[in-house]
């Protein structure tokens, strides 16, 4: 996607004003409202920017243990990575997945109200998960940068 410089002032404005109305973002970028509108639905459409939506802290609400989970896969064909990550994609407690290069075959973002919790949502969801063959958990102790703003 080519983005120029009206589109890199738009995309700057969202992200530090998520909630302005059309005509304060065209003021914020020296554009008017119709054409800063247009931009804008190009920029969705494409897939530069999603849809609007509130971001919850998991803390404020409760879940204060996240924790990373590296796993280890036991065959590696196409068909069972497959119905590993489907799977993934049905644990609510699963925030993020990402397939790694390297020792391990996936990283997991897992958020629990507690320890116990967290226990639970390994024996009743994550060993249940297809063709996991090990799990290393790492506690985080503190968030220290927890940013969703690219460098644009």
């Amino acid at each position: 996607m080519k983005l120029d410089d009206s589109d890199r002032r738009i995309l700057r404005v969202i992200q530090a004003q998520p909630d302005l109305t059309m005509r304060e973002l065209g003021e914020a970028t020296g554009m008017s409202h119709s054409p800063c509108w247009r931009r804008l639905q190009r920029l969705q459409a494409e897939g530069a920017v999603s849809t609007r939506r509130f971001v919850i802290d998991p803390e404020a609400v409760g879940y204060e243990i996240l924790v990373f989970c590296f796993v280890k896969i036991t065959h590696h064909q196409r068909e069972r990575l497959k119905a590993f990550e489907d799977a993934v994609a049905g644990v609510p407690e699963i925030l993020q997945c990402y397939s790694l290069s390297g020792e391990f075959d996936y990283v997991l973002q897992v958020i629990a109200p507690s320890v116990r919790d967290y226990e639970a949502t390994v024996k009743n969801a994550l060993v249940e998960l297809p063709n996991v063959q090990s799990i290393y958990t790492s506690f985080t102790l503190k968030r220290v940068k927890n940013s969703l703003n690219i460098p644009i």
